[in-house]
């Protein structure tokens, strides 16, 4: 391959990698549809839906106490039912302080992101969801 060739190779891959990745498949009626760009919830303390309706999950943000573990679980649903969008019961070690989980490009959600949580030993948990909507 010739020197030329070698070089409008690899300027078509950066001007390709330089689009934008479009989200369009997930079909939101709102926000940015675009692939790494979302909002973060509020700050939550419990089980509850992060989210509700047609969404995107970016992923979550969990901060332990520092000693106890922490139990978590996320559904595409606006309850603790349904369809799983991590594997079951995923075991956070107290001791890791802060945890998180991101996805690119984004899960799809059709009913909302739903978070359950719990801490053994009585602790406590926040965490925050990366979404688009």
């Amino acid at each position: 391959m010739t020197i030329f060739k070698k070089i409008m190779c690899g300027l078509l891959l950066l001007i390709f990698m330089a689009i934008p990745a479009s989200a369009d498949w997930m079909t939101l009626s709102t926000g940015s549809g675009q692939v790494m760009v979302c909002s973060i919830s509020a700050p939550a303390t419990s089980s509850a839906a992060a989210v509700t309706g047609a969404s995107a999950f970016y992923g979550i943000i969990i901060k332990t106490d520092g000693t106890n573990d922490v139990t978590v679980n996320i559904y595409d649903n606006t309850s603790a039912a349904g369809t799983k969008i991590i594997p079951t019961n995923v075991v956070i070690s107290g001791s890791q302080n802060i945890w998180a989980l991101s996805y690119t490009p984004a899960v799809k959600c059709s009913n909302g992101i739903y978070i359950s949580i719990s801490v053994a030993g009585g602790g406590s948990v926040s965490y925050q969801v990366l979404y688009d909507k």
